[in-house]
């Protein structure tokens, strides 16, 4: 081999960086991911993210709008699974390594040689965590390495409604519109970059592998705690309703405002899981996984 079978062997061509690392803008060309890089209604994975052009990708590792780069990947403060914990496979140098998601000769979705199933948003024909989302929720769940935390693997049960218990399990959308139907869980990957984070404005990193591709997405540090940085996740793509225009376009749903009562006002500021919950202490615990309806969310 050209490079160490470790992580390195992904950034490297003939042991001179060239594949996966950081360009000058800090990731590859496009990224952070847009709403244009989706695969549109009529794809079979529609609402994925892959640089495309007509639906038909867009081939090469520059294009890769979701990876951050080599620096943001191996940031152990904010890349959680660069740092190793509870990752099943660590590489040569103690940190998680690309193949516990990657298989570079083969995988079991069509795009990022996953080794996984992972695919476009799905789970109103099933009251169980949707299969289309193994790829997170393998690990993430009872069966997943016993280094996460507790709150870590109960994301599966987070995602069922069968086990929590609740129809808004997965964030479940609540309105139809296209290939989006009633009920189906919002994929992990239109909240977190698996591969860490730089923040939307390159600066200000987030944590919990929280994505930056929304403008206001920079510096969520504690977005359980303060409601600051909370009511800008959440206003990512809700849209407060004093607010001229919709709200941001997600799976091709143009999100409704919130509802004109307090405390959903731009001015105000209220913490969003105060009614929506924080709980994570056991499969029906509402958090953001699995929001409360509101009012009694708590936890």
């Amino acid at each position: 081999m050209f490079a160490p079978n470790d992580n390195m062997l992904c950034y490297s061509t003939n042991g001179v960086e060239g594949c996966h690392i950081n360009r000058p803008s800090g990731g590859s060309a496009g990224y952070p991911a847009q709403e244009s890089d989706r695969f549109a209604d009529q794809h079979p994975f529609h609402g994925y993210f892959e640089a495309n052009s007509g639906g038909q990708k867009t081939t090469g590792s520059n294009n890769r709008v979701r990876w951050p780069g080599r620096l943001t990947w191996e940031n152990v403060t904010y890349s959680r699974h660069y740092a190793g914990q509870g990752m099943p496979r660590l590489d040569g140098t103690g940190h998680g390594s690309c193949l516990n998601c990657h298989d570079p000769h083969d995988g079991a979705t069509p795009y990022d040689q996953l080794v996984r199933r992972y695919g476009p948003i799905a789970g109103a024909g099933t009251s169980a965590a949707p299969v289309e989302y193994d790829m997170c929720l393998s690990c993430h769940g009872s069966d997943g390495p016993s280094g996460l935390s507790p709150e870590s693997r109960r994301i599966a049960d987070f995602y069922s409604q069968t086990a929590s218990g609740s129809s808004h399990a997965g964030h479940a959308i609540t309105q139809t519109r296209g290939a989006v139907k009633r009920g189906d869980r919002l994929p992990c990957y239109d909240c977190h970059n698996p591969h860490g984070s730089a923040g939307s404005d390159g600066q200000h990193p987030n944590d919990f592998l929280l994505s930056d591709q929304r403008p206001g997405w920079f510096g969520l540090t504690d977005i359980r705690n303060d409601s600051v940085q909370v009511r800008r996740f959440c206003t990512g793509c809700h849209a407060y309703p004093d607010q001229a225009g919709p709200g941001t376009t997600v799976e091709g749903i143009v999100a409704e405002p919130l509802p004109k009562q307090y405390p959903h006002r731009s001015y105000e500021t209220k913490h969003c899981y105060d009614c929506h919950g924080r709980d994570y202490s056991s499969p029906g615990g509402f958090n953001v996984h699995n929001p409360s309806s509101g009012g009694r969310g708590g936890g």
